[in-house]
């Protein structure tokens, strides 16, 4: 049985791709650790917590992390996830609590109980920098760490960044210093296995509680797609990055390389240099079928309760 942590700032795709974690039974999800991203820390840690509850996984312990980046001012992803981190959409209400520790506390904690865990990054690297830089054993404890960032020819919040390691790219360097093994879900083979509405409603169940919860909150980066480049279509970087983990056929072409982080103050800053070396792989296309596949299965697994 795989055993994970999700770090996530958790937005739009984020809350799908821990649905798609939470539905496996041959997966143990040890523990949820939330950092400021695509909305603030305080507010990723509450969609965490109403999404677990959601679909009846209060078993899983959330930790409250990082709520700025490691230097840089925090920017958020508003535009496309909306206010709330989920395009508006609302999730009932729960008495689940965070728990008492801090995220980068509870990654050497869980590390330490939990051999062969994979560390799965679905936000800015600031938890696991802090986690590594207080707790050096953690090299020897983790089995790996797979990120979705970094984009190797276009990125998604400037022309050569994307978002995650954009928002804290020197978290991102300390981390691939580290040496702890890493697997990179990039932004580039993401972007080329776009989803169009008409698509995703051809195998989404609508009438069940997490095809409806899918196909709601998509609708917020379907509209901000829509606008700037005229179809109806969503990408699933964060989906893709956990499928990958749970099927490495996800991975349709896998590459040895490393990455260098621009972190100078120009136009280049955040983007994710590809350079001479086998430190990581690098995932450079998805196959986008593998991955219909495992989100299909993810919706049927799944119950949900009512939702307002």
């Amino acid at each position: 049985m795989k055993k994970l942590i999700i770090d996530t700032d958790c937005g739009i795709d984020d809350a799908i791709a821990i649905m798609m974690a939470i539905s496996r039974k041959d997966v143990d999800v040890v523990g949820i650790t939330t950092v400021s991203g695509n909305t603030y820390v305080d507010q990723v840690t509450d969609n965490v917590l109403r999404l677990l509850s959601y679909f009846g996984r209060k078993d899983i312990p959330v930790f409250k992390g990082a709520s700025v980046p490691l230097i840089q001012k925090l920017s958020r992803g508003e535009k496309i996830h909306g206010e709330n981190g989920l395009g508006g959409v609302l999730l009932p209400e729960t008495d689940k609590k965070e728990e008492a520790i801090r995220a980068p506390d509870a990654i050497f904690k869980l590390a330490k109980e939990n051999e062969g865990l994979i560390v799965i990054t679905l936000g800015p690297l600031t938890n696991i920098a802090i986690a590594i830089s207080l707790y050096p054993e953690l090299k020897n404890l983790i089995k790996e760490i797979v990120s979705m960032g970094g984009a190797l020819e276009r990125g998604n919040v400037t022309r050569f960044a994307e978002f995650n390691f954009y928002q804290d790219p020197e978290a991102v360097q300390f981390v691939i210093n580290s040496g702890i093994p890493m697997t990179v879900v990039p932004w580039d083979p993401i972007a080329n296995s776009m989803f169009l509405e008409n698509e995703l409603k051809g195998f989404v169940d609508e009438s069940s509680s997490a095809g409806k919860l899918l196909l709601d909150l998509v609708q917020t980066p379907m509209n901000f797609i829509e606008k700037f480049y005229g179809v109806r279509g969503v990408v699933f970087p964060d989906p893709m990055t956990v499928a990958y983990v749970l099927d490495e056929r996800v991975g349709k072409n896998v590459i040895l390389g490393d990455i260098r982080m621009e972190l100078n103050y120009t136009t280049l800053r955040g983007a994710s240099i590809l350079v001479e070396g086998e430190r990581m792989r690098i995932i450079t296309e998805i196959n986008k079928s593998a991955f219909r596949e495992l989100l299909e299965k993810t919706l049927i697994n799944l119950k949900g309760g009512e939702r307002k």
